[in-house]
């Protein structure tokens, strides 16, 4: 009987996943305060940025959650993510989480999956690139 690992393979592109990143959504995670690059325009402004920005943080949401679409619980209990931001994502970029599957190996029972992820803006750039991984069960 085939298993959800025997579907995913090395070198296989992950469904991507698309974020329009709103004000609102910045100023809900960010908590709205004066002085702050993420909620405070004309702060961002006089600091260098073109807007505000969204917290680096906010892309590594976005990709826990193309890894939990893959591995379900196996990311949320004993899942892994590294991710270095490269490029600021501003309020009205439209994000894209990609990952591409780099390796499969035997762990406790099930496959961990490990997969270079990344997001890029609307302009196709890389604004974080990183590593996540989760193990998938024998059974699912």
């Amino acid at each position: 009987m085939a298993t959800v690992i025997d579907a995913i393979a090395v070198g296989q592109e992950l469904p991507s996943l698309v974020k329009e990143i709103s004000q609102r959504q910045i100023d809900a995670y960010s908590v709205v305060r004066a002085k702050s690059i993420h909620t405070d325009e004309a702060w961002a402004k006089a600091k260098g940025f073109r807007t505000t920005l969204a917290q680096g943080m906010m892309s590594t949401a976005y990709v826990s959650e193309m890894m939990t679409k893959l591995c379900g619980a196996g990311f949320v209990k004993g899942g892994t993510i590294s991710v270095a931001f490269i490029k600021p994502v501003y309020a009205g970029d439209r994000l894209t989480v990609r990952g591409i599957v780099k390796e499969k190996t035997a762990e406790n029972g099930g496959t961990r999956v490990a997969v270079d992820v990344w997001c890029e803006n609307q302009h196709g750039e890389k604004t974080a690139a990183g590593m996540a991984s989760g193990l998938i069960s024998a059974t699912t």
